[in-house]
């Protein structure tokens, strides 16, 4: 539905419930990716948070990102707590086949999705956070022109130790 250079933004579909349940259960995607305790999900608990992402879910606008060429599903993306009043969305994304990252789809998707948020639903602000070992993610942000806004000490713990949350913003 929208497009970048190297990516598709689209809804998700049925034939996504499979992968989206492997990259859910997949300890080194999530570590990076949620801040939640890192429990094994099941086909019932994929199936009811794919079908929130609809575009009648109010407040999240999630899209499932696939290869502009191959039309290959590798990720998903989109805005997570929507504040209406002040224009401001918070950022996620997960690419979830390995041999996609580093080659620019995920920068792709965030500069797809940041146009979407910009220009269709006229965000003001955009916000992501990101743990502070997941250096690829932080690398990522700043080249599509995020800016280090904040540092959470000690926000997340992970692996039997607390780290730190960086808080980037991306202003219209």
């Amino acid at each position: 539905m929208y497009e970048g250079r190297l990516v598709r933004l689209r809804a998700f579909d049925n034939s996504d419930l499979m992968q989206c349940l492997t990259y859910s259960n997949d300890y080194e995607v999530m570590r990076g990716a949620s801040g939640a305790i890192l429990y094994p999900s099941t086909v019932d608990d994929e199936a009811r948070a794919m079908g929130q992402n609809t575009s009648y879910t109010s407040g999240e606008y999630q899209f499932a990102i696939e290869t502009k060429e191959e039309r290959q599903f590798i990720g998903k993306c989109g805005f997570t707590r929507v504040n209406w009043k002040n224009r401001l969305a918070e950022l996620a994304i997960l690419i979830g086949e390995k041999e996609y990252r580093g080659k620019g789809y995920g920068e792709d998707a965030i500069k797809t999705l940041c146009k979407f948020g910009f220009e269709e639903m006229n965000l003001h602000k955009i916000k992501a956070v990101v743990f502070d070992y997941n250096e690829a993610a932080l690398r990522c942000y700043e080249k599509c022109g995020f800016q280090r806004e904040g540092l959470l000490r000690q926000e997340m713990y992970r692996e039997g130790a607390y780290h730190d949350v960086v808080v980037l913003g991306l202003i219209k």
